[in-house]
């Protein structure tokens, strides 16, 4: 039941990724916050179910946000990005690759909780693991993305 809320946010963004989009930069930041908040309570909720130490959740969701941070940088880089006559406004390219590493990272939380025993510590903070590494993805290639933007506005403000 708690991958209800996340399944119906991967299922938004895969429809919203799917294809170039014209977005501002305020709402880019707008997905990784829910998607933050989302995650937060799913920890919540997965300690109620498989309850683990502080400490092992802690460094669970460390290593998860060290391992997605260079994925996302890569994304980052490879997205096209472009700004449009509005100021704030960019349109960002479609990235099929963001969508297969959030379906990877909530299928293998999935894959966990099925094949390892039920009430052992590392179920959940393996769980916990995968889910920092989607946030820590898609914050780390947002912030390249905008970056990207700000190098592009600043250009064609200078030309």
């Amino acid at each position: 039941m708690q991958l209800l809320p996340l399944l119906i946010v991967v299922v938004v963004l895969a429809i919203r990724m799917s294809r170039p989009q014209r977005i501002s930069v305020t709402r880019m930041w707008v997905t990784p916050i829910i998607l933050c908040a989302l995650s937060a309570y799913v920890i919540y909720a997965n300690d109620k179910l498989y309850p683990a130490p502080p400490l092992e959740i802690a460094l669970g969701i460390l290593i998860g946000a060290i391992v997605g941070v260079p994925f996302g940088i890569l994304r980052g880089m490879h997205t096209d990005v472009r700004p449009t006559d509005r100021p704030g406004v960019m349109y960002l390219g479609s990235s099929w690759v963001t969508l297969a590493i959030f379906a990877a990272a909530f299928g293998l939380r999935y894959a966990v909780r099925l094949v390892m025993p039920p009430r052992g510590n590392l179920t959940g903070t393996l769980g916990d693991a995968l889910l920092a590494f989607a946030i820590a993805f898609l914050g780390a290639s947002y912030v390249l993305i905008f970056r990207k933007y700000e190098e592009l506005a600043h250009k064609s403000i200078a030309s």
